[in-house]
């Protein structure tokens, strides 16, 4: 009789433990479901309770989709039920939250309560599953019900985006994942290499500090998505603990750095700029607390302190904007739309909005949007400083030319005065080449702008054909595995003939024939981008100052990837001959192709027929130290009254702001340097060819 009586309270108290608990249905329609909405969570706030106690508690059921369980010391349980209503026993479970320090796995299985201990406290490679995000085995037989249980601790917030579904639906919606994260990787990665690149040829320290910013916040987006974890420390569990917490905080230092460099608050805005280094001091706080071990109020530290600085760095911005300081226009743009997904991510991370793909993925959006903007708002300033660089020029000339009225005048009496402002004049001279040199810069900028999308286009359009293709490919795969079920050769050979209808309905032959042309396009992609670097790599060599033995083809072939955008519509004809090394200087012989390669498409662009331009380069028969190139083309040709002026500082042809009248003045100087010849011919209306006759002896 107390038997009976105990057995029946046992049972009653098991009724009154899960009477609440939702049974979450997997039907056959379903591919994927979300368990995170019909979980129940128990608390242990000491930290201390087995599983087995854990088991008698009583749980409480949540109401979000993805409950928030924030930031806090305690150990967290979740409990939910699943039952199986497929004819597919073996499913898997995927925990969409890769930041958590310590996640237990607890399911039933023939011999007892079994446990998958993972999470980022764990080497990486202790996974079965690979992936950034944890991922368990489920096996429950048609019709069954099993109970699963998380043991769950972070050190930072925990929320619980739980998926459960068949393996190929959640591998499929884990490659998805992985090509929109990879997008942003390299559209990321383009952005600060492109930079970088410009900043060993400006030397401006606005793009290395822009370049150590997009680094920090890339690290930080990608920790959040776990892939370091996976990538680069996956045999150190402390470095993924305390990432979470040191890349945020570096970001905030980094923006606050690059800001003041970029508006020159030091010099606009000294009150601003003083009090920007205060607010290093609450980060450097929440790195010292994450260090002792105060994670919770490390972390809140942290998102208060980056919203403090977000609103700062917009009041700035907005106050270098009335001043009409042209680059922070971009600078706002960027800044309000990462402050907005900053503002998103928090609210998430708070409980305010919900777990979703757009809450989470709002800050690597806003990032990837920002870092755009402010790769635009860096070439602004670089517009800005051509724009005051002519203005100068213009001063300059005008300067120049009163002078020239004055030494007439006065040539006969102040011969030593003349004598001095020669001296002047060629000061200036040389102020205005390396003025020169920073306009060939920015033709450089936008041609390298311009080409560079134009392959990352050719191989983002061709990931969604691929994606299909592959899709019909496993169909018919699939298709192929399931003949290991039957025995029977009737049976067999039947379905062999399904599947070969099948092959015939998806045209399998055609798919073969599409998958090799997709794969050459994106490698052909590749390629070109490949090209454009070679280009960049030779033609950078602007400002070497070194004589050593060039290669002639290589700089004109550098040169006209350089200048690709411009000659779209124009038709390039090369006669490359062997030729040997010339001795020169290598930046300064790229420059002169640069502004004879630049005049040739000038002349032939308002031309009535297609514009066409032949480049040539050969040894002379009759003295092979001497190498010769020709650039010819059939533009509009230069007039015999102004034949004699073309290589005169400042004379131009252009419209006003087009040019500056010292390109052909620069090749000159340049061609005597290299004690060298240059010849032109030309005719009106039939075009023009301007020969180079070059020492390739030291």
């Amino acid at each position: 009789m107390e038997k009976t009586l105990s057995s029946l309270l046992f049972l009653l108290f098991l009724n009154c433990c899960f009477a609440n608990q939702k049974t979450i249905e997997f039907n056959e329609f379903s591919k994927i479901i979300e368990v995170g909405g019909k979980v129940e969570v128990f608390t242990d706030s000491s930290n201390q309770l087995s599983f087995e106690q854990v088991k008698n508690e009583t749980f409480k059921p949540v109401k979000n989709i993805v409950p928030n369980l924030e930031t806090t010391t305690y150990t967290h349980w979740v409990r939910f039920e699943i039952k199986n209503n497929t004819n597919i026993e073996d499913l898997l479970l995927e925990f969409s939250y890769p930041t958590i320090d310590l996640v237990n796995f607890y399911q039933k299985g023939k011999e007892g309560w079994e446990v998958t201990r993972t999470g980022e406290s764990i080497p990486y490679y202790n996974r079965k599953y690979l992936d950034p995000n944890f991922r368990f085995d489920c096996k429950i037989q048609k019709g069954k019900k099993k109970i699963y249980y998380f043991e769950l601790k972070s050190s930072d917030a925990i929320q619980l985006p739980i998926i459960f579904g068949t393996k190929d639906a959640i591998f499929e919606f884990g490659s998805k994942r992985l090509i929109l994260s990879g997008v942003y990787f390299g559209l990321m990665l383009v952005m600060i290499f492109y930079n970088l690149f410009i900043y060993t040829l400006v030397k401006d320290k606005s793009y290395i500090y822009y370049v150590i910013y997009s680094v920090i916040i890339l690290l930080t987006q990608t920790t959040l998505q776990g892939y370091p974890f996976k990538y680069l420390w996956p045999s150190s569990p402390i470095l993924a603990k305390y990432s979470i917490f040191f890349f945020p905080a570096l970001v905030g230092i980094a923006a606050l750095l690059f800001m003041n460099e970029f508006l020159k608050t030091k010099k606009n805005l000294p009150t601003y700029y003083k009090i920007s280094h205060y607010l290093f001091i609450p980060y450097f706080l929440a790195l010292v607390l994450c260090l002792l071990g105060n994670f919770k109020f490390s972390y809140k530290l942290i998102e208060i302190t980056a919203g403090i600085v977000s609103l700062f760095m917009l009041v700035v911005a907005v106050i270098m904007v009335n001043r009409k300081y042209e680059a922070a226009r971009y600078f706002l743009v960027a800044w309000v739309i990462f402050l907005i997904g900053v503002i998103v991510y928090i609210l998430k991370d708070l409980g305010v909005l919900p777990f979703n793909n757009f809450t989470r993925y709002t800050m690597q959006i806003g990032s990837a949007i920002e870092a755009v903007l402010l790769s635009f708002a860096l070439a602004s300033k670089i517009n800005s400083y051509k724009k005051d660089r002519l203005e100068a020029l213009l001063v300059n000339q005008k300067i120049v030319r009163e002078q020239n009225v004055i030494l007439e005048q006065k040539v006969t009496n102040r011969t030593r005065e003349l004598n001095s402002t020669l001296m002047n004049l060629k000061q200036a001279q040389s102020k205005l080449v390396e003025a020169e040199k920073m306009s060939s810069l920015g033709l450089l900028t936008a041609g390298i702008a311009h080409e560079i999308n134009n392959p990352i286009n050719f191989v983002s359009s061709n990931i969604h054909p691929l994606r299909q293709d592959i899709n019909d490919f496993k169909t018919i795969l699939n298709e192929y595995e399931k003949l290991q079920k039957f025995t029977s050769s009737e049976v067999l050979e039947e379905k062999l003939k399904e599947i070969e209808e099948l092959k015939k309905e998806l045209d399998y032959q055609y798919l073969k024939e599409e998958l090799d042309i997709i794969i050459n396009g994106i490698e052909e992609g590749a390629s070109r981008t490949a090209e454009i670097v070679r280009g960049l790599r030779t033609f950078s060599r602007i400002d070497e100052n070194e004589l050593s033995k060039v290669d002639v083809n290589e700089g004109i072939e550098s040169t006209l990837i350089l200048v690709r955008n411009k000659t779209k519509d124009i038709e390039i004809l090369k006669e490359l001959g062997d030729i040997p090394k010339v001795f020169c200087n290598a930046g300064k012989l790229n420059q002169l192709f640069m502004n004879l390669i630049d005049n040739a498409i000038y002349a032939v662009k308002d031309i009535n027929e297609k514009g066409r331009i032949s480049i040539k380069s050969d040894v002379k028969s009759n003295d092979k130290h001497k190498v010769f190139i020709q650039i010819t083309d059939n533009g509009k040709g230069i007039s015999a009254d102004i034949m004699n002026k073309i290589f005169d500082p400042f004379f131009t042809t252009k419209d006003v702001g087009e040019g500056t009248g010292l390109g052909l003045s620069i090749v000159k100087s340049i061609v005597d340097e290299m004690e060298g010849q240059i010849k032109v011919e030309s005719a009106v209306g039939q075009g023009t060819t301007i020969t180079l006759i070059l020492n390739n002896e030291i």
